[in-house]
């Protein structure tokens, strides 16, 4: 099964919105794919939700409880340092840890490296593509 890190943003996309970002979390809540965490993605995420969508603290709360149940949590070995944001960093080395088969971001300095140590790193719309394939 394929093991697949999300960044902050795509979790974000995922509760706000209709879409790409939703259906592949759906794949992740279905066991279709193994979704890989770390504790720093979810602080990251549930950190945006408050400061920058005034989440209230009980539905942070469960987002990074279902979260917590919903992923495999893995911790870095090793401190990366390949781009210049930190969060960024952070899901490579979420992706290291937990011997990911694909990032899905939606950030632009994660998407310019196009993979890293051969992770692939495509949109949210490329893992919808791969189970449209599928069928």
């Amino acid at each position: 099964m394929l093991r697949v890190v999300f960044d902050s943003n795509v979790y974000i996309s995922a509760l706000l919105f209709d879409g790409p970002p939703r259906q592949i979390l759906e794949f992740a809540v279905k066991r279709q794919v193994v979704l890989i965490a770390s504790d720093a993605i979810i602080a990251e995420t549930a950190g945006k939700l408050a400061d920058k969508f005034s989440w209230p603290e009980h539905r942070i709360e469960q987002f990074v409880r279902a979260t917590g149940r919903l992923a495999e949590l893995h911790k870095a070995e090793e401190k990366i340092a390949v781009v210049h944001d930190d969060a960024d960093n952070r899901v490579l080395e979420c992706a290291v840890a937990g011997d990911a088969d694909l990032i899905i971001s939606g950030d632009k300095h994660l998407l310019g490296l196009k993979s890293y140590q051969n992770i692939p790193i495509q949109k949210p719309k490329y893992l919808t593509y791969l189970f449209e394939k599928e069928e």
